[in-house]
C-alpha cells in the first residue's frame, strides 16, 4: 500500500535543518576515502562507497564521487 495522496515515503538528510551539517560531513568523509585509496574507475570508487556506507543513498556516494572527481 502506498502513501497517502499528497505525502512521501522518501527522506533526505537534507529534509532535517540539523543534518545539513552531518551531510556536509558526511561527504567530507566519502571524498577522503576515495583519496586514500584512488579507485581505478567509477564502478570501483562506488563499490568501494558502497561497503564503506552501505546505508548512505546512492544519490549521495554519486555526489562524493563527483565531488572527488573535480
Amino acid at each position: 500500500m502506498g502513501a497517502p495522496a499528497g505525502t512521501s515515503t522518501v527522506s533526505t538528510l537534507s529534509d532535517a535543518p540539523a543534518a545539513s551539517g552531518d551531510a556536509d560531513q558526511l561527504m567530507r568523509a566519502m571524498r577522503a576515502v576515495l583519496a586514500r585509496q584512488r579507485p581505478a574507475s567509477a564502478a570501483e570508487a562506488l563499490r568501494l562507497l558502497r561497503r564503506g556506507y552501505p546505508e548512505i543513498p546512492l544519490a549521495m556516494r554519486i555526489a562524493a564521487l563527483s565531488a572527488a572527481r573535480k
